[in-house]
């Protein structure tokens, strides 16, 4: 078998974590009887760029060098894309005729080569060391040294020269990973992350890097060092790059002046800031050989860095070394650290987290040490056993065709999938919220696949001829009419059959449930009456569809219970905009003042919930005079709120894109709900995941939707009781480092779990089923009592107004200040009682207005 691996640099010409693995994996490919080659990127400003020669390792490694010195800037056009390297790779494989190219680090080479080595007749693998393919700088994290969102798409930062840049060279770039074989991750986070990016999931694999076994040295296990005296003896040897976090370990250790007991050597750095304490002592770096005896001199690794981290070979080091680690929550380190087990985790680039756990450390040496000796949170692996499994990967990819077992080719099969379903129309009957997360949500995801989609009103005359081009059609919250009935009528009078699929994100189909609805109390009898009429004609539509999307598992399962509908599950996930603006928010710090509690309601049906609640927030504004509540959207809080009323700030509905930043400035936010009904266990977790986003944490009901998305402790708070709801304010509300580190570990969820490119697929597979189920069992208007409609509503343009859905600066994104203009909202209500009752019910509600205000 002929193996080339394929690196942008490679020792001795350059050395690091990252070209160490290549170099390995080709030393074992020899070392197992394989013919192993190497196609690398040399530095070297005396060399000619594009000048190569060829070099044979004491292993018998081949090695083929490009001098790709001018490339380096990650700004560079050539950085990315090298098409004179391309030109020279494909001549150079035409002759070395590889089984199998495993293409590594490829910046100034460029990802073209993942192609090249395709059509050269190999089979080929990728692994990502670092985010180079979606993140110019290859480590999320900003010019100015900060980190900057995990999911590209869903951040603004500049990146080497402005966001739009950053995208052009993405579309340019990613699709070059079509030809992969296999994608192998280095960790399980990183694999989460380049997912979250549109990394084709069905290529991913883990493949962990393993330790050395010149430098493995097993913890041992019988706890802590008999010597417990002495400095507490720490240590930093991310040299003097920025983005290892020297910086923000000077600032943090800064505040530990005055403590004694401890000493920090920091190796790799020549410069001494002002202001470092004198137990800091500068050392020279010390060599790959003599990291054991580095390691044995000291307890406690502090690696404070703002890049993220594929792995981090050294964090696995210094464990299997027995020392307890400190390190920052930029993903691969994280594996291996159990936070208050054998080491501290803390929020990246923030130095006064880090001062905070150090302190803790120095303040506290004995309870320091019970860190050490306690090994890493996950088992560390030997490089020999990553060196046969990748040996065994090319062996299994370099079959021949008939010796492999038939299964489904990935990239195939999606193309398949896409001539099945290539075009997808929402009709959608509501405004706001709702239409965002489940019209414009999935068709901006599927969008991202490659899917046309239309995103229109029930009332819009173009649906006619939509429909009939469509491969499926999605109903979101459409009430039943005479037109809508007809348009599913002409749908199934098509000559191919195609899904019709009813979607909502609420209860609201099933009439039974009107005892368990309590947020309508506040409501006029009359507005009640039209809210269950309104739920009445959901109802008849979607009985007249062939399947049900909900957002949680208790819609889904009351829909097939009532109905008999199949049911598919969507959730509400995260769209661009909306974590765009968030990140956006992020940038600046919390506007100055006291501690903030805040509840934000969306609608008016939400003032049963916050009663639930109310006891608990006023108790521990009662006992904390420095608490403020911010109160904001449609609610009444009951008469006990005026106790504290100076310290509550009532805040008016606001603009979805302008919620962020009220998000952002509030410290703890609140998201009950009243428990024992089914209506608000149906609902989801939405109040969770705006929250997330601007990394601020939430105390929520423990209902099913909330208990799937956090977890509990890490990720945000569950409560149940009065006394829950207090003791989580009380907690968050006294523990900065709480807080942060809660909100933190929130916004990495929520958009690894459901950013677009992870939503995309679901939604493609639901729609994906509900064609194979018209297929098994035809597409028929079924037999049902609902038949429940309003009055007529023909299709009219002037009526057919869908709130636009479009990136920041589009032309066609309404500004909030319209948003909130008075016509806008006397709209809006009037939209949601003509959804329910149609034009009688406006001009009755118009009639009673009159009425009331003139007598």
């Amino acid at each position: 078998m002929r193996v080339v691996q394929v690196s942008a640099h490679f020792p001795p010409n350059f050395v690091s974590g990252g070209t160490l693995v290549p170099h390995r994996i080709a030393d074992a490919v020899a070392k197992a009887g394989h013919e192993s080659y190497v196609y690398a990127g040399h530095l070297d400003d005396s060399r000619t760029p594009l000048e190569t020669w060829t070099d044979v390792l004491e292993s018998g490694v081949t090695v083929r060098w490009i001098v790709t010195t001018p490339w380096t800037a990650w700004s560079d056009p050539r950085n990315s894309l090298n098409p004179d390297v391309e030109a020279d790779f494909r001549n150079w494989l035409a002759d070395t005729r590889p089984d199998v190219v495993h293409l590594h680090s490829l910046q100034t080479l460029g990802g073209s080569l993942v192609r090249a080595a395709k059509e050269s007749g190999a089979q080929v693998v990728v692994t990502m060391h670092d985010f180079w393919w979606f993140c110019a700088r290859q480590f999320l994290a900003t010019s100015d040294y900060r980190p900057c969102s995990l999911v590209v798409d869903c951040g603004t930062c500049a990146c080497a020269v402005d966001h739009s840049w950053l995208r052009a060279r993405n579309d340019n770039l990613m699709p070059f990973l079509q030809y992969a074989d296999a994608i192998l991750a280095p960790s399980a986070s990183a694999a989460r992350v380049f997912i979250a990016n549109g990394v084709p999931a069905e290529k991913v694999r883990v493949d962990e890097n393993g330790l050395p076994d010149e430098v493995a040295r097993r913890a041992d296990p019988a706890g802590v060092p008999e010597a417990a005296d002495g400095p507490l003896r720490l240590m930093f040897a991310g040299g003097a790059d920025p983005m290892k976090g020297f910086d923000v370990l000077a600032e943090a250790v800064g505040d530990l002046t005055g403590i004694p007991g401890w000493r920090l050597d920091v190796y790799g750095v020549d410069r001494r800031p002002p202001g470092l304490p004198p137990q800091v002592r500068l050392q020279p770096a010390y060599r790959p050989e003599e990291l054991s005896d580095v390691l044995s001199e000291h307890e406690i690794l502090v690696l404070p860095s703002i890049m993220r981290e594929s792995h981090s070979i050294l964090t696995r080091e210094a464990l299997d070394a027995g020392l307890a680690v400190v390190c920052s929550d930029t993903l691969g380190p994280e594996e291996a650290v159990d936070h208050g087990r054998n080491g501290l985790v803390v929020p990246a680039g923030d130095a006064e987290a880090l001062a905070a756990a150090l302190r803790l450390l120095v303040s506290e040496p004995t309870a320091a040490r019970m860190l050490t000796n306690q090994g890493s949170a996950t088992p560390i692996r030997p490089f020999a056993d990553q060196a046969r499994g990748l040996v065994d990967l090319y062996a299994e990819l370099a079959l021949p065709a008939g010796d492999v077992e038939p299964e489904a080719d990935d990239s195939l099969l999606r193309s398949a999938e896409l001539q099945i379903m290539r075009r997808v129309v929402f009709v959608v009957g509501i405004q706001g919220a709702p239409l965002r997360y489940r019209a414009h949500l999935p068709a901006e995801a599927l969008r991202m696949l490659g899917l046309e989609v239309e995103v229109r009103h029930y009332r819009d005359p173009e649906l006619v001829t939509l429909v009939q081009r469509a491969d499926a059609v999605v109903f979101y919250r459409v009430p039943a009419t005479f037109q809508v009935l007809d348009l599913i009528d002409a749908i199934r009078r098509r000559e191919r059959r195609i899904p019709v699929l009813y979607d909502v994100d609420d209860l609201i189909f099933d009439p039974n449930l009107k005892n368990e609805v309590h947020g309508l109390a506040s409501l006029p009898q009359a507005e009640v009456d039209l809210w269950w009429h309104g739920v009445a004609r959901y109802r008849t539509t979607m009985e007249a569809t062939d399947m049900f999307i909900g957002s949680t598992a208790e819609l889904c399962r009351h829909a097939t219970a009532t109905t008999g509908l199949p049911a598919r599950r969507f959730n509400n996930g995260v769209g661009t905009l909306l974590a765009q603006a968030s990140d956006d928010a992020l940038r600046r710090t919390r506007a100055e003042g006291p501690l903030r509690i805040g509840y934000f309601s969306g609608t008016t049906t939400h003032d049963a919930d916050w009663a639930a609640v109310e006891p608990s927030v006023l108790r521990v504004m009662r006992e904390r005079p420095d608490i403020e509540l911010w109160l904001g959207g449609h609610l009444q809080p009951t008469p006990a709120l005026e106790l504290v009323a100076d310290r509550v700030k009532r805040l008016p509905f606001t603009p979805w894109l302008e919620l962020p930043g009220l998000l952002r400035d509030v410290d703890v936010c609140l998201a009950p709900l009243t428990q024992d009904s089914r209506f608000n266990e149906a609902k989801s977790a939405i109040k969770w995941l705006e929250a997330a986003l601007v990394e601020t944490p939430v105390v929520a009901s423990s209902t099913e939707p909330f208990r799937e998305a956090i977890d509990s402790g890490r990720t945000g708070i569950l409560a149940k009781t009065g006394d829950d709801w207090a003791a989580a304010l009380f907690a968050l509300l006294d523990d900065a480092a709480l807080r942060r580190r809660m909100g933190t570990q929130a916004r990495r969820e929520a958009l690894l779990r459901w950013s677009p490119h992870v939503q995309g697929p679901v939604y493609l597979a639901n729609l994906l089923a509900a064609a194979e189920h018209v297929r098994l069992h035809g597409s028929r208007r079924r037999s049902t009592e609902w038949t429940e409609v309003a009055d007529d509503e023909p299709l009219s343009a002037a009526e057919a107004f869908v709130e636009p859905y479009a990136v920041p600066g589009a032309t066609s994104r309404l500004p909030g200040s319209l948003l909130r203009h008075p016509l806008m909202v006397k709209a809006a209500t009037a939209h949601r009682v003509y959804r329910a009752g149609g034009t009688r019910a406006v001009l009755d509600k118009t009639v009673k207005t009159v009425r009331k205000r003139f007598g």
